[in-house]
């Protein structure tokens, strides 16, 4: 369901990163370590090995952001299929090798439907895709918004690296309230920790009818243990870089045309 607009969520279109400082009356929220019951949301337990996040980390900082007073980039390539042996054209190198671990590790974690919309099979037409690049220094944050629904398509990749932070998710249009007790299907509010060198997925209602945000925050307050059930504990943010694939909808990466 299509539920907001372009003009009112896309975050870095409207409102820069927002920075919010912890009001010492306000209770802090318990971070969950899974994913919430979104239906389209899935962060499988998987990390990006080490080496190739620190090695992806250094071509970022060394190509677009050390030296330079930016903290954000966008890449846009034309990408075909996991299976070829150019999964795309005009990403550098180092994200197409990327895509390709991606592509590998999120094989079993996801519904074979989903895995299919991310990473097309053989015979799949050519598609633009947009890769976005946002650099967070602790304190930093980016304000909610679904991402616009006019210029990109279902099927959303987040990768987390340096640093994890708490991701907030919001449903865009609140139904009526339940009749009885309210059940974990009815919440319409979910703060996720996402680790660092972990992999989040939006999809079909996540990807439409919740809205995600980051608050600005120095610190983040996270249920314990890799489990999830131990005490909850506070966690200092690092900079984190950020690293999202975005497909676009057809016609939407022709400069100068009409607007999508």
């Amino acid at each position: 369901m299509y539920a907001v607009n372009d003009a009112e969520y896309d975050a870095r279109a409207t409102s820069p990163f927002s920075e919010d400082s912890d009001s010492l009356f306000d209770e802090p929220q318990i971070a969950m370590r899974t994913a919430p019951p979104i239906p389209g949301l899935f962060v499988p337990p998987i990390r990006l090995p080490l080496e190739l996040a620190n090695d992806i980390v250094q071509q970022c900082m060394n190509l677009y952001f050390d030296g330079r007073d930016v903290n954000q980039i966008m890449l846009f390539g034309r990408t075909a299929s996991e299976h070829s042996q150019n999964m795309g054209s005009g990403l550098p190198t180092f994200l197409i090798t990327l895509l390709h671990w991606l592509a590998a590790m999120l094989r079993g974690h996801l519904p074979e439907k989903v895995h299919e919309m991310l990473f097309p099979p053989k015979d799949a037409p050519q598609r633009a895709r947009q890769a976005i690049l946002n650099l967070y220094h602790p304190g930093e944050g980016i304000s909610p918004h679904v991402d616009l629904l006019r210029r990109f398509d279902d099927g959303i990749i987040g990768v987390s690296f340096g640093s994890g932070c708490v991701m907030n998710f919001e449903r865009v249009q609140c139904q009526e309230e339940p009749f009885g007790e309210a059940g974990p299907l009815d919440r319409n509010h979910w703060d996720l920790y996402l680790e660092e060198r972990s992999v989040l997925v939006l999809s079909e209602d996540a990807r439409y009818d919740w809205t995600h945000g980051i608050d600005g925050k120095q610190k983040d307050f996270v249920s314990g243990g890799i489990d999830g059930q131990g005490e909850p504990d506070w966690i200092d943010r690092g900079t984190r870089l950020s690293i999202t694939f975005r497909w676009l909808l057809p016609g939407a990466d022709i400069v100068g045309g009409p607007d999508p």
